[in-house]
């Protein structure tokens, strides 16, 4: 269990703040020169996602927090490349952090080459735009403009401008679920470097499983130097049985035909051509 040290990044942050802490790290100690990730459109009063680039700091705590409708964060590749960016990090869900070891696998050298690292979201699935209106305001009286936060712990949370505080069952929500996401069978963002998420008893801190070497090095980085605070996951006993539970049940969905073996991981540079590799961070 992960929470940001920074204060600021903590409370801008859906729950712990790790993702933007890890992401500010990333791009101070030179691992990264931007990140895909997503932003709310306008003034975030749409609750609209959008993917988008995240290259300063400030940038980071602008697309901090969760929308629970999809954006297709990868497609700011585009982005990317006009801007002449080398070395990218995505924040996804599993259906995108998985993109990754499948163009590396496929050798798309080209297009997965500025890929350095990969952070994946748990997610069990996301809902259409249409649940505002049709249910959030329809039935409740809540107006997307008036949200300031929302979260997902058993039941849909939503805090309102004014303060006050809602919670929707779950099973008023399921029809909005996105078709793909009914198929989907990777909770766990297995694909990762480190896969992340809010489950757990409370608010204040992120479910953080780390999965490569290259993950392991920045965890461990960013505890020694106090950027995050960090403690065994088995002090939540409900995010470790949450986790268990909802990977499971994802896996179930896993095609027959389909290796069930998991690949991660950034392939190893490539030997200069006098034979020895890239210098290491």
């Amino acid at each position: 269990m992960v929470r940001a040290a920074d204060e600021q990044t903590h409370k801008r942050g859906q729950d712990g703040g790790f993702v933007g802490a890890m992401l500010i790290w990333l791009l101070k100690h030179d691992y990264i020169d931007a990140a895909l990730t997503s932003f709310v459109e306008g003034d975030g009063s749409s609750w609209k996602a959008l993917p988008g680039l995240a290259r300063t700091p400030e940038e980071v705590l602008a697309s901090s927090g969760s929308r629970y409708t999809y954006s297709a964060n990868t497609l700011a590749i585009r982005d990317a490349e006009k801007e002449g960016l080398k070395r990218i990090a995505l924040v996804g869900m599993s259906c995108q952090s998985s993109a990754l070891p499948i163009m590396w696998k496929r050798k798309a050298g080209k297009i997965g080459k500025p890929f350095l690292f990969n952070i994946g979201l748990l997610c069990s699935k996301t809902f259409d735009d249409a649940i505002f209106e049709e249910l959030f305001l329809a039935k409740y009286g809540l107006k997307k403009e008036e949200m300031v936060k929302m979260n997902i712990k058993g039941v849909f949370q939503i805090w309102m401008r004014d303060g006050s505080y809602h919670e929707i069952d779950l099973k008023e929500c399921h029809k909005w679920t996105r078709e793909g996401c009914k198929m989907c069978p990777d909770f766990a963002a297995e694909h990762a470097d480190i896969s992340t998420g809010g489950i757990g008893e409370d608010n204040d801190w992120t479910l953080c499983v780390v999965r490569t070497e290259l993950g392991e090095e920045v965890m461990t980085r960013m505890i020694k130097d106090g950027s995050i605070i960090a403690r065994p996951a088995e002090t939540d006993a409900t995010a470790m049985k949450l986790l268990r539970l909802l990977s499971i049940v994802s896996r179930r969905r896993w095609p027959e035909f389909a290796n069930k073996a998991v690949s991660v991981g950034v392939p190893p540079p490539k030997k200069k051509a006098d034979g020895t590799l890239p210098a290491a961070h």
